[in-house]
């Protein structure tokens, strides 16, 4: 895991950039090594290449890693982030077609895939990747991002040229971005808890969307290309659960032992579920007794796994940590957690302790079980989906504006009776079903709140991953938008940052492409089928059935706003208030809504407030 920036465009523009003001913003994404680049195109000399590189040192921890990492011809310079995991079959390939290598890591695998096979080399990469080659010859730029959007990546172009970065924090250090927040982004982060790809925050910057390249010849436009999708594969509807897990069960093995290889010490989150209880069973296999495994633990017993996780992790003898968070250890912390923020979240507070917890006990890098919701089908919403489509799709168009269902009234009813209510209105497709379903503040709201929206400020925002794949199936189709969506621009990103902001790296492994693409190939009934919960997952990890039901990895934060947090909070709230983007007081009527109900979404709507309002603060972005 590492830290990349670069700016390819006029020379004067690129010998003004401070590469050491790059490396420094990025010092936490890569604390082992860094590294700067300067080129000068061949075809114009007043083309330039500036690039800078923070290391997490993982594989091959010797200097011959070091990044930027150049061609012996001086052609191609690449810096990368991420683990390509079939790095060791590439490089056999590229050996057996007369390539030499002087190192044992992946970039090197990289640069020369893609000296050797140009563009194509991003298809023949499976893992977690941002990375920027220059083509010192033709003064040609070319950015790849993996299949998930694992991995981040942000770009800015101008008169001046195109520069990119791990983190918009980066971007606003070197002077490349405004510290002035996108109104569009805004409406999204406000409306999803997140700004969905390819809008960021900020004025003129963007993220380059997963499963994209981006091509830009000495500075000029960029020319964007999807080089991925998931197969339309959808296997006979008759299959049985057995069939089905013995198919997964070696590609599910493959996966979890290829993101275990590393020259550093490696863990596993363990909340004590099924996704992370399925890693730590086959991680276990591949490692034995060597495997360190983590669970947070609270004294609010509604919150407290760690017995269910203590039971796993002796059950595979596993080198386990419990660490108790209070309320009062997390407020100590409050200021770091807003700081590690690149941009507002309504999530991914969790991720950050549980990830300073690994970092204090020597890991570098740790296995999540990210994703396995999103792949397995694991919660409620896959099973009322369908309902939901159906229902809609029946009710009369516009009903949330008539008498029955007025706006107003629809506003004053609890969160989950309203969004039921806004589907009967507008279950036109389902994108705008799953918009409401994952909506933190309705679109109504969102446009009371931003003076500067209007009415194609409201556009829905959702990305669909593979339109035609799920067709008629709802689970399926649920599971895409969610892959597409809150996966990637919420809990991909939290992970990303709250990781980095300790120096560790997550690996997904439950998202790997292999994987991923033959679980989606299964009918939906099959992964919802019996009522237990990720049933395919279990059978195929080789797990026994359990009755209880997982709660999900949550912080005690609705009780904490009300008692240690809420000064803080509440202090946020009202500076959030004086901005002048915002139309009127939208935070009190936000907060006391939460003290007076404990429904989970006010949770969320109040920290993604209060998150904001830190995050502009920090990174002195003006919210008008």
């Amino acid at each position: 895991m590492c830290g990349i920036f670069g700016f390819v465009g006029r020379r004067t523009r690129a010998e003004s950039i401070d590469l050491g003001v790059a490396i420094q913003s990025m010092h936490h994404r890569g604390p082992d090594d860094n590294g700067t680049y300067f080129g000068v195109s061949q075809f114009d000399p007043d083309v330039a290449c500036a690039f800078a590189h923070t290391r997490l040192s993982i594989i091959d921890l010797s200097a011959a890693g070091h990044q930027p990492l150049t061609t012996a011809d001086g052609r191609y310079t690449i810096v990368y982030n991420g683990e390509v995991y079939n790095f060791l079959e590439l490089r056999r390939e590229l050996e057996n077609a007369g390539e030499l290598f002087r190192s044992k890591c992946d970039t090197e695998v990289i640069l020369k895939a893609y000296a050797r096979w140009g563009c194509d080399c991003v298809n023949r990469l499976r893992g977690m990747f941002a990375f920027a080659i220059w083509d010192e010859v033709n003064g040609t730029l070319f950015l790849a991002r993996d299949r998930f959007g694992i991995k981040p990546l942000y770009y800015v172009h101008s008169q001046n040229g195109l520069a990119f970065a791990s983190e918009l924090r980066c971007l606003l250090a070197t002077g490349i971005s405004p510290r002035e927040a996108s109104p569009i982004g805004l409406f999204c982060y406000l409306n999803d808890g997140a700004v969905y790809d390819p809008l960021t925050i900020l004025k003129s910057t963007y993220a380059l969307l997963p499963s994209h390249t981006l091509t830009s010849t000495r500075g000029a436009q960029p020319l964007l290309k999807r080089y991925w999708t998931p197969p339309a594969v959808v296997r006979e509807r008759n299959i049985t659960e057995d069939i089905a897990a013995e198919i997964l069960r070696p590609v599910l093995r493959d996966a979890v032992r290829r993101h275990l290889v590393a020259d550093v010490p490696i863990g596993v989150f363990l909340s004590g579920g099924v996704d992370s209880s399925a890693l730590v069973a086959l991680a276990a296999r591949e490692m034995g007794d060597h495997l360190h495994t983590f669970t947070l633990t609270f004294a609010e017993t509604e919150y407290d796994e760690g017995a269910f996780a203590s039971t796993v992790a002796g059950q595979f003898h596993t080198n386990h940590h419990q660490v108790q968070l209070s309320a009062s250890d997390a407020l100590g912390q409050f200021d770091n957690i807003i700081a590690s923020l690149d941009q507002p979240s309504a999530d991914g507070v969790n991720t950050y302790f549980v990830a300073q917890a690994a970092r204090h006990a020597g890991l570098v890098v740790a296995l999540s079980g990210l994703g396995g919701d999103e792949v397995f089908a694991g919660y409620q919403n896959f099973l009322a989906f369908g309902a939901l489509l159906k229902l809609g799709g029946f009710a009369p168009a516009g009903l949330a504006g008539t008498g029955l269902l007025a706006l107003d009234q629809i506003r004053r009813l609890p969160v989950r009776v309203s969004k039921f209510a806004s589907i009967l209105g507008r279950a036109d497709s389902p994108a705008s079903v799953y918009h409401v379903l994952r909506s933190v503040f309705p679109d109504s709201d969102v446009r009371r709140f931003v003076k500067s929206a209007d009415d194609a400020t409201g556009a829905c925002f959702v990305q669909a991953l593979a339109p035609a794949y799920a067709v008629g199936d709802a689970v399926n189709m649920f599971s895409a938008l969610e892959l597409a969506n809150y996966m990637r621009n919420t809990l991909l990103r939290d992970s990303d940052v709250m990781g980095m902001a300790h120096s560790l790296e997550i690996r997904v492994p439950l998202i790997d492409n292999d994987l991923t693409e033959d679980v989606l190939s299964f009918p939906g009934a099959l992964k919802t089928a019996a009522g237990t919960s990720k049933r395919l997952l279990r059978k195929a990890a080789g797990m026994t059935d359990e009755a209880r039901v997982k709660k999900g990895f949550l912080l005690p934060l609705s009780r904490w706003f009300r008692n240690e947090w809420r000064d803080r909070v509440e202090g946020l709230l009202r500076d959030l208030g004086r901005h002048e983007i915002l139309g009127g007081d939208v935070t009190a009527p936000v907060w006391h809504s939460f003290l007076r109900s404990g429904e989970p979404i006010l949770v969320s709507r109040v920290w993604c407030l209060a998150a904001l309002s830190g995050w502009s603060a920090t990174n002195r972005v003006a919210l008008t």
